[in-house]
């Protein structure tokens, strides 16, 4: 069926009789009418919104539909039910929200989202066997589209969770990297803005398993609330993986404060060793006439032997002191 099952096509299944019938989006308003449960995938356009009005979603719900692209929502209207999960995809540091409708009225489910849809795609290759073994009401879909998106969560952070530790490597091992604040950047934004999605992901599925409703059976509600734990674990294994990316950034930058401290001390050092040497050439470079040494002949060699003296005693100081 994964193979039929595409954009355009629906799926009407027979839980008395166990069967599953491929039909046109045509046909599912009369399906549902005679009993059966159908699931339609449609496209975000106005051939997808003719198919809801087709089976009675109300206007006001296809309006929310067609005004929310890119953030979780979640809708009791009156025909139907409006939710909105949004499905994560990663391209190297950058990540993508890609948002899927999910329309849940009256024996149907509808999903509609721009293009392909990984999420979608698991769905297509698990339905069959879970509808056979155990499902019995429609509500099996529900379960087995949040069970997707936490799969496809999963896998997100792993991809995330990889591209934390590379920034690790890249910060501890490359002092040099210009880009490297920039890529720090995308990639904190891309963990908090997933957490986001998981927590919205998360409060859906609260109101789904929660709230009573005409277009939800009961018997599905103790599942999709089980699957708010996970949701919960991803959500806070999200925030520590933001949690240690910051924390390497400061580990960073102490390291490069200290090693700051250490070449600002050597000049320090310097500074103090030449200081008064600068002092005694200072005062020896005047243009004063009457000027003592000036006369005497060990004058320079005086000058060269304080000058060593001077600058062993410092050094034998900060010896002592450990500054060197």
């Amino acid at each position: 069926m994964m193979a039929k099952f595409d954009v355009g096509r629906a799926i009407a299944f027979d839980f008395n009789a166990k069967k599953i019938d491929d039909i046109a989006l045509s046909d599912v308003s009369r399906r549902t009418r005679e009993g059966f449960f159908c699931w339609g995938h449609l496209s975000l356009n106005e051939s997808g919104y003719a198919v809801l009005r087709d089976v009675g979603v109300d206007a006001e719900t296809i309006d929310r539909i067609v005004n929310n692209q890119g953030h979780g929502v979640l809708r009791f209207g009156r025909s139907a039910i409006h939710c909105t999960l949004l499905e994560a995809v990663v391209h190297g540091r950058d990540l993508t929200l890609k948002p899927i409708h999910l329309i849940i009225g009256h024996n149907f489910i509808f999903t509609m989202c721009n293009g392909h849809s990984d999420v979608i795609a698991e769905v297509c290759g698990s339905y069959e066997e879970d509808f056979y073994q155990r499902a019995q009401s429609g509500g099996f879909l529900l379960f087995e589209l949040v069970d997707s998106l936490i799969y496809d969560y999963r896998q997100t952070l792993g991809d995330l969770a990889l591209d934390v530790e590379s920034m690790q490597k890249r910060l501890i091992q490359n002092h040099e990297d210009k880009d490297i604040f920039d890529d720090f950047s995308i990639l904190s934004a891309s963990l908090l803005e997933f957490r986001n999605a998981i927590a919205a992901a998360r409060e859906s599925v609260d109101g789904l398993s929660n709230r009573r409703s005409s277009f939800i059976q009961e018997s599905a509600q103790p599942f999709l609330e089980r699957q708010a734990l996970p949701l919960d674990r991803l959500a806070g294994d999200a925030t520590t993986e933001r949690a240690i990316l910051s924390e390497t950034l400061n580990l960073y930058m102490g390291m490069t404060s200290h090693k700051t401290n250490l070449v600002i001390n050597r000049l320090v050092i310097i500074s103090m060793v030449f200081l008064p040497l600068n002092f005694f050439a200072a005062v020896y470079g005047m243009n004063f006439k009457y000027i003592p040494e000036f006369e005497w002949r060990f004058g320079y060699l005086a000058f060269w032997c304080l000058a060593i003296t001077l600058v062993s005693g410092i050094f034998l100081v900060f010896k002592r002191k450990k500054w060197i």
